[in-house]
């Protein structure tokens, strides 16, 4: 054989070789999987501020007052008519039996006048974020309290919301200070 037949027969022997390979392409392993980073874990929120007056509960209720007047974007006038009227109704306790008639909750709220169910009137942010749906269509009367007030409540005693006015901005001022 000469050495060119020599290396075609080479060149095809290594063609037909390659043909009959499988080819995979090459892929670099992946790197070990890193662990996702941990997340931190969420704050917990600063304890409620002891107020003077008031017990942890009725702190708790104030609480749910505020924050759900600042969720629905409520101004700070708006959280004190609400706050005078719950020191008013309750006192700022969650009366879970009614009291008077079928009045339940801080804000004294009657399932029988619409104001929700009893379970739910019994929450405080429900019971809150109630009066605040109310409140909001009295805008024009929010610089007199016991206007606004009464507006929403429907009171036999409409006078008696605005002995409450002066503490009511304390505790709403305090609150806020969370936020």
């Amino acid at each position: 054989m000469s050495a060119a037949s020599l290396q075609t027969a080479r060149l095809d022997a290594q063609a037909r070789a390659n043909r009959s390979l499988t080819r995979t392409p090459v892929v670099p392993p992946k790197p070990a999987a890193k662990p996702a980073p941990k997340k931190p874990a969420p704050k917990k929120p600063a304890p409620l501020p002891r107020i003077a007056g008031l017990s942890r509960s009725q702190v708790a209720n104030a609480w749910a007052v505020v924050w759900e007047g600042h969720r629905m974007g409520i101004s700070k006038r708006g959280q004190i008519i609400a706050m005078a009227t719950a020191l008013q109704e309750s006192n700022l306790r969650n009366y879970t039996h009614a009291v008077d008639h079928d009045s339940l909750g801080i804000f004294q709220q009657r399932p029988s006048s619409g104001w929700g169910s009893p379970k739910q009137i019994e929450r405080p942010t429900y019971a809150a974020h109630a009066f605040y749906r109310v409140l909001v269509h009295y805008r024009s009367s929010w610089g007199c309290l016991t206007c606004a007030a009464q507006m929403v409540q429907r009171s036999a005693f409409p006078g008696a919301y605005a002995k409450h006015e002066h503490f009511a901005t304390t505790i709403v001022t305090i609150l806020n200070r969370r936020f």
